[in-house]
């Protein structure tokens, strides 16, 4: 049947195609938990649950998603229809992590997010603790310089709380006062990367979706051949038990 291998194709290039991009997020979301720059703020900031829960839920879900296209791709060539159907219910279990995990890196990685409050509040506690404790004043120090900010909100923090301004707070080219807000320079500053990371798990996701209605397809598709391949069996074992009785 011309429909149906065609069908089988559109569905291997499929489970390709997520297996590709299952790798991409994968690699992306270890390279945001691996990264020694990033993993060094997480760590200072005490942001781990924040900042790693979404790419720890993608990683699991592109696990699974290349797992469920290895089963997609063996139970088309062999065309069995209980195999299919496991495809299909492990490809949505799949799109629900998938959804979980970028909603939650979204929701915790871009600029207008729930990320840059948070940010806020740590910065606070830093500036706070700048004065007497050396760790709390060398990260806030760091990321000063490194994201060109200063302040939890703004410059005019050390001058709101008599607080001598730091160097960092300078251009080292200029010397000119950095007048961005700490919190949302860094929150600027991961918008980029969790912005790739959700964008193509968003794809993958979306490919799954195509892959589970082409496989439900074949599936029945694979069905209706072998009910039609079974009929003229019958008809010729019916039509022959007729003959004997009648002799």
């Amino acid at each position: 049947m011309p429909k149906k291998i065609q069908i089988a194709y559109s569905l291997h290039t499929l489970n390709a195609i997520s297996t590709v991009l299952a790798v991409v997020v994968m690699a992306l979301s270890l390279w945001l938990r691996y990264e020694w720059d990033f993993k060094h703020y997480v760590y200072e900031l005490e942001a781990q649950q924040v900042l790693w829960t979404g790419p720890y839920i993608l990683i699991a879900a592109s696990s699974l998603t290349m797992a469920t296209s290895i089963l997609g791709s063996w139970a088309t060539v062999i065309e069995d229809c209980q195999l299919i159907s496991l495809f299909a219910l492990a490809s949505a279990l799949s799109i629900v992590l998938g959804m979980a995990g970028l909603a939650y890196t979204l929701n915790h990685g871009i600029f207008h997010s729930d990320l840059t409050p948070w940010l806020e509040e740590r910065f606070w506690v830093l500036f706070h603790e700048m004065d007497y404790n050396e760790r709390s004043a060398r990260i806030l120090r760091i990321i000063q310089e490194d994201m060109e900010c200063c302040g939890p909100s703004d410059w005019k923090d050390y001058q709101t709380f008599n607080k001598v301004l730091p160097d960092e707070c300078r251009s080292p080219v200029t010397g000119n006062i950095a007048g961005g807000s700490c919190a949302e320079e860094f929150a600027l500053w991961m918008e980029p990367r969790t912005g790739w990371l959700s964008g193509i798990a968003l794809l993958l996701v979306v490919i799954q979706m195509g892959s589970i209605f082409i496989s439900l397809w074949l599936r029945k598709l694979i069905l209706l051949e072998r009910s039609k391949d079974n009929r003229p069996y019958r008809l010729v074992v019916e039509s022959a038990k007729g003959t004997v009785n009648d002799v």
